[in-house]
């Protein structure tokens, strides 16, 4: 389906954090919502810890799980004082004697599982490590609500890495509609070099997302359009997902 691991993009967890932190929006939505349901949380697809940490700082007992051991080391030394515990493992085959009170994905995480049985074997893992009537969140670009369209090089935005040099992101996109699938290639120019990632997103529209949930055990309990709970209307940029385990 794609040439590569699709990890290319979480190969240098300093300056992804850097790039990508500060969504005090998205934290604290995550944080409201684990504190409605207590007990320990699991955040699959953790990354660095971005939200993990923030979540953990607050009280909340959490496991955050990656499949990249280069973002999990950064995330451990992060999170050195804290008590939450980080593990290496594939969502899709994660096995765990817990079973937790809430379980999600973010940073459009539910995008990375490409294919129909990714899904399915994401969704199974999380349904038999919820305690019964838990709680699964997550977040997806909406198809309806994104622009779709080949594009070539574009001018995306900039961030100050670690050593204080301004890098200028720019990327391509072109879309498989066939497999509902976009390939973004992303461009940082450093001033002193130029590197290139590769990433592959599968988009899933509301009504097949909503047929998925429930087919697997869910019962999907809102849908939003941002993390200040915007009902989700048709041209929606974001899926934002709170469901409860059947």
């Amino acid at each position: 389906m794609i040439e590569h691991s699709n990890l290319e993009e979480y190969q240098d967890p300093v300056n992804y954090d850097l790039e990508f932190d500060g969504e005090m929006d998205k934290y604290q939505f995550y944080l409201e919502l684990a504190r409605s349901s207590p007990g320990e949380v699991l955040e699959l697809a953790c990354g660095t810890g971005l939200t993990t940490i923030p979540l953990s700082k607050a009280g909340i007992t959490m496991t955050g799980v990656d499949i990249s051991s280069a973002m999990l080391a950064y995330a451990r030394l992060k999170a050195e004082r804290l008590t939450v515990t980080f593990m290496e493992s594939d969502a899709r085959t994660f096995e765990s004697d817990k079973r937790f009170s809430m379980i999600y994905l973010t940073g459009n995480a539910f995008q990375a599982f490409l294919s129909d049985q990714d899904q399915i074997d994401l969704l199974t893992t999380v349904h038999k490590h919820l305690q019964p009537h838990g709680i699964f969140a997550f977040e997806t670009r909406n198809p309806e609500g994104t622009d779709l369209s080949d594009q070539e090089e574009t001018e995306w935005g900039s961030f100050i890495d670690k050593d204080g040099n301004n890098v200028k992101v720019s990327g391509t996109q072109c879309y498989d509609a066939s497999q509902h699938i976009m390939h973004w290639v992303t461009m940082r120019d450093w001033g002193y070099k130029r590197t290139t990632s590769r990433i592959a997103c599968r988009f899933t529209n509301q009504d097949t997302l909503h047929s998925l949930l429930t087919h697997h055990g869910f019962r999907v309990e809102h849908q939003y359009a941002d993390w200040d709970k915007t009902p989700f209307s048709p041209s929606s940029s974001s899926i934002i997902s709170v469901c409860r385990k059947c």
